[in-house]
């Protein structure tokens, strides 16, 4: 009888147990689905800045399937910048319109994930004079990857 009990005992004991092991899940997992919809989880962090090196003002218009960045106008040596999470697909892309007053110089591809994830987290870019030049953690190093249009 005494070994009958201690049996039941344990019984009691680990039921209790995988009780509170469930309880505590569904806790947590609540808790979690919460804080998903007040921020998804987010890839890392990245920084676009373009730089216009260009004796005339230059007009930038920037966007993203999701973020319209606006229109801006850059004088010789102004930055125009803005960071952002790289989404889980790695299809996070951004391009701009430049423009030299009424004149288009081109519609670029400034952030391409599949392109850029590895390249560069602090992504440069230089308006020069014949045209936009792209620049990875080396500063001083930069390579031209598209020509103004003619």
């Amino acid at each position: 009888m005494i070994n009958s009990s201690r049996i039941n005992l344990n019984s009691y004991f680990c039921s209790i147990f995988i009780v509170s092991i469930v309880v505590i899940s569904l806790i947590c997992s609540e808790a979690l689905q919460i804080q998903e919809a007040k921020e998804p989880i987010r890839g890392h962090l990245t920084r676009v800045t373009i730089q216009n090196d260009n004796d005339y003002l230059l007009g930038i218009h920037c966007k993203s399937r999701d973020d319209d960045l606006g229109f801006h106008i850059l004088a010789k040596g102004e930055l125009f910048g803005w960071k952002f999470h790289v989404n889980f697909c790695y299809s996070t892309l951004y391009f701009c319109g430049f423009s030299q007053g009424q004149m288009k110089k081109g519609v670029f591809e400034i952030y391409r994930a599949n392109r850029d994830f590895y390249r560069c987290a602090n992504c440069t870019w230089k308006a020069e004079k014949d045209g936009i030049y792209g620049y990875s953690e080396d500063p001083v190093k930069g390579y031209l990857f598209y020509n103004w249009l003619k």
